[in-house]
C-alpha cells in the first residue's frame, strides 16, 4: 500500500460512462471503493445514456454514495464525458480522472498518478500501464507511437520502445489509450473539452496529440496498473464498433496530420485501411458473434 503522508491530496472527480453494462460497472465501483486515497479528497460520477438494464437502480441502491446523471437518451461516448467534465470544473477539482466502465482499478493507482502528475507542472495526462482483464499479468496496453503518414498507432512494447531502462518510473508517449487517462482540470481550461465529432474513438488521441502541440506532456506511469476488459460495451455492435474506428481515423488524420502527409495518407486509407478493415472486421465480428452463440 502506497504511503499518503508526503503526497499533496488533491480533489479529484472519478467520471466513469455507462451505457447497459451494469455488471462491468458494480465491478469497477466496487474496485474504486477501495482505493488508497481519502474519501474526502475524491468523487465519483457516473454519467448514464439512458441505461435500460437496471444500472441507475444498481448503482443507487449499493453505492448511494456516487453522483449519478442520467440522461434520458444515449447522447454519445464523448458528449458524455464532456458533461463530465464539465461537472468536475464547475465544482473546482484537480483532476480529472476519466474511466470505462469495464476497468478494474488497483488500489494505489490514483495515488502514484497524481504524485507523478504533481511533480512535473509540464505532465498534464498520466496514464497506468493497461493489463489485460482475462489474464491479469500481461500488459495490453502502454501507449502509442503515432505515423501520420499511414494513419497506423504502433502499440508500444514494453522494455523495447518503451521503459528500457527499470529506473525509469514514467515516460513520454504519443498517445494513451482512453480507458483511464488521469488528466489535469487546467488542461481542460486551456484546451477546452474533447472533440464531440468522434462520439467515440480517438477522441482521446485527438486529445492527447493537442495538448502535446501545447506544451504538456503525456505519460505512462510504471509499475501503475489498471485491468481493462477492452470494448465490453461495443463488442455486442461490432459493426459499429469498426465504422466508427474507421471514420474516425480519417477525422485524426484531417484535424493533425500536415498537408504532405495527408498525401500519403488519403491514399493509404482507401487502399490499405478500408479494405483491412472491411476483411478483418467482418471476420472479427464473426468470432465474436461466434462466442456469444456458443457461450
Amino acid at each position: 500500500m502506497l504511503a499518503l503522508s508526503k503526497l499533496p491530496l488533491l480533489k479529484v472527480l472519478i467520471v466513469i460512462i455507462n451505457w447497459n453494462g451494469k455488471n462491468d460497472l458494480l465491478e469497477c465501483l466496487a474496485s474504486i471503493k477501495k482505493i488508497n486515497y481519502p474519501n474526502d479528497k475524491y468523487k465519483v460520477l457516473v454519467v448514464d445514456n439512458g441505461s435500460v438494464d437496471g444500472s441507475q437502480m444498481a448503482v443507487s441502491e449499493l453505492y448511494p454514495e456516487v453522483v449519478l446523471l442520467k440522461n434520458n437518451t444515449n447522447i454519445g461516448y464523448v458528449k458524455a464525458v464532456n458533461q463530465g467534465v464539465e461537472y468536475g470544473l464547475n465544482f473546482g477539482v484537480d483532476y480529472i480522472w476519466i474511466l470505462n466502465n469495464d476497468v478494474v482499478v488497483h488500489e494505489d493507482t490514483l495515488a502514484r498518478l497524481v504524485e507523478v502528475g504533481q511533480g512535473d507542472e509540464k505532465i498534464g495526462i498520466i496514464a497506468p500501464v493497461i493489463y489485460s482483464y482475462k489474464n491479469p499479468e500481461v500488459i495490453d496496453n502502454i501507449g502509442y507511437k503515432i505515423n501520420y503518414w499511414t494513419g497506423r498507432l504502433k502499440k508500444l512494447k514494453n522494455g523495447i520502445d518503451i521503459f528500457k531502462d527499470i529506473k525509469e518510473k514514467f515516460a513520454d508517449v504519443d498517445s494513451i489509450l482512453g480507458c483511464s487517462n488521469l488528466i489535469k482540470a487546467s488542461i481542460f481550461k486551456k484546451m477546452g473539452l474533447f472533440q464531440t465529432i468522434y462520439e467515440l474513438y480517438f477522441e482521446e488521441t485527438d486529445f492527447n496529440v493537442r495538448a502535446r502541440e501545447r506544451g504538456f506532456r503525456v505519460v505512462v506511469v510504471r509499475e501503475v496498473k489498471v485491468w481493462h476488459k477492452n470494448a465490453s460495451t461495443m463488442n455486442k455492435f461490432i459493426f459499429r464498433r469498426a465504422y466508427l474506428l474507421l471514420r474516425n481515423l480519417f477525422f485524426f488524420e484531417l484535424f493533425n496530420a500536415k498537408i504532405k502527409q495527408l498525401l500519403v495518407f488519403i491514399p493509404y486509407y482507401f487502399l490499405i485501411h478500408l479494405p483491412y478493415f472491411l476483411i478483418y472486421g467482418s471476420i472479427y465480428g464473426l468470432k465474436v458473434k461466434f462466442k456469444e452463440v456458443i457461450g
